[in-house]
């Protein structure tokens, strides 16, 4: 595992769970959690993820051999982040090299177990120590009702910088949404990370 210095902890994972590099084995597995807990495809991620030339990095939590959680963190230009998001990044501080934290999902019967805080330790891990990134920027889908990965974005220091209405209709136009009963019309909140502020 990726080790940081600093003062945060390895996230300890329950018994019997692995953390590792997702393999191509893994992706339908990948698939059909994150369609169940999300609603959508991610089919172009996970494109990327087992692309040997691409810099999308994917990491699952397993249970023998069962994936209960999984995350992706893109390594881009700082240009490259900025076309990820259809909202503007142009008056954030990206320095010149940015990882983007595009997914991450746990299975229901895993929530709260220090899952998504290890796979979000070992993504920014990742970014720090391998790419030595200047800044990392991630978005928080605000369901109602719903657990969203805003509270674990700023357990690990990044801050929110924007809420943006209509997040989906702004990235991807037409994005059914499971609990809006058709176009989704949540929230989405943009957070930032720099080394800085960690």
């Amino acid at each position: 595992m990726v080790t940081m210095n600093s003062a945060q902890d390895v996230p300890t994972l329950p018994f019997r769970v692995e953390l590792r590099p997702a393999k191509a084995i893994d992706r339908r597995e990948m698939e059909r959690l994150w369609r169940r807990r999300v609603g959508f495809e991610i089919t172009n991620t996970l494109d990327a993820v087992f692309d040997d030339e691409s810099a999308a990095h994917g990491f699952v939590a397993t249970n023998v051999e069962t994936i209960v959680g999984f995350g992706v963190v893109l390594m881009l230009t700082a240009e490259g982040a900025r076309d990820a998001f259809s909202v503007s990044l142009a008056d954030y501080p990206l320095g010149d090299d940015v990882a983007v934290f595009h997914a991450g999902v746990v299975d229901e019967q895993w929530e709260g177990r220090g899952i998504g805080s290890a796979l979000m330790w070992t993504r920014l891990a990742l970014a720090r120590e391998q790419y030595d990134v200047d800044a990392a920027v991630g978005n928080a889908w605000l369901r109602p009702h719903r657990v969203d990965s805003s509270a674990l974005f700023e357990k690990f220091g990044f801050e929110r910088v924007e809420t943006v209405p209509k997040f989906a209709q702004q990235t991807d136009g037409d994005r059914d949404c499971p609990d809006c009963n058709g176009e989704c019309t949540c929230s989405g909140a943009l957070y930032l990370w720099t080394p800085m502020a960690a």
